[in-house]
């Protein structure tokens, strides 16, 4: 079976990161790019920082490896990377959900009701041959939220428990293609710079509006949300002070 976009697909039943394999992968320089690879289960799946990503067999858990260069991606658009593939999750799995369900929780979840259903961990990776990135991407499908453990439980949801349709295991390979596709379609509008992109991704996000706390590691700044603009960063409207944020923990206020 060919896939869009991706020369290779690697599967397994069982990995601990589909990151880190294919970090490995792409050091030792042995595989087609674009790769992907996908897992039925991660063990040790991540996500942004020192966070885990609880998945099951329910879940669509892989990560695609590109060579940028090949593909014209500049560097100064790799931190746009996590937005482009958080647009083409939600138009993937838009025919499976209410109309305007999903949205973008910058800086890489995407979220359902105010609950997580899909997780993008973007990472550059230094080989002999050049940079290459991995983008991430944990979505859950089938997942069985009721047995993650408590703080999964009460923070995530699913395609499955959101769509007005019975899915089933087939619906994986589905949804699947459907993200390659559309990842295929960002990442040529991301190279081209298209100026709807970033209208789309701001359109869709989740905390305009809202009162935020992002931490920064060094200090914490507070605001409301003011969308997310075209370089990708988070517009936070302080008491004294606009920000704009390139990274860091955000947690709702309110």
């Amino acid at each position: 079976m060919t896939w869009p976009f991706v020369r290779m697909l690697i599967e397994r039943d069982v990995v601990e990161s589909t990151n880190d394999l294919a970090r490995e992968l792409a050091i030792a320089g042995t595989v087609e790019l674009p790769l992907a690879i996908r897992a039925a289960r991660q063990t040790r799946g991540r996500g942004r920082g020192a966070h885990a990503w609880w998945s099951d067999a329910g879940s669509l858990t892989f990560s695609v490896l590109l060579d940028p260069a090949a593909h014209g991606l500049r560097v100064a658009d790799e931190p746009k990377l996590a937005l482009a593939t958080a647009v083409a999750l939600i138009e993937a799995i838009a025919g499976d959900l209410p109309p305007g369900a999903a949205g973008i929780r910058w800086p890489n979840d995407v979220e359902a009701g105010g609950k997580k259903l899909a997780g993008i961990l973007p990472e550059r990776v230094a080989t002999p041959s050049g940079p290459r990135l991995v983008i991430g991407v944990g979505l859950n499908v089938l997942t069985r939220i009721a047995d993650a453990p408590d703080e999964v439980r009460r923070l995530a949801t699913s395609v499955a428990d959101l769509s007005t349709n019975p899915l089933t295991s087939e619906d994986l390979d589905r949804l699947f293609r459907a993200i390659l596709e559309q990842f295929a379609d960002v990442l040529g509008r991301l190279v081209r710079q298209d100026p709807a992109l970033p209208i789309l991704w701001d359109r869709l996000d989740r905390l305009r509006g809202r009162r935020v706390r992002v931490d920064l590691g060094p200090r914490i700044v507070s605001g409301i949300g003011r969308g997310i603009d075209p370089d990708g960063a988070l517009v936070l409207a302080g008491e004294t002070e606009v920000f704009r944020l390139f990274g860091g923990q955000v947690f709702r206020e309110g």
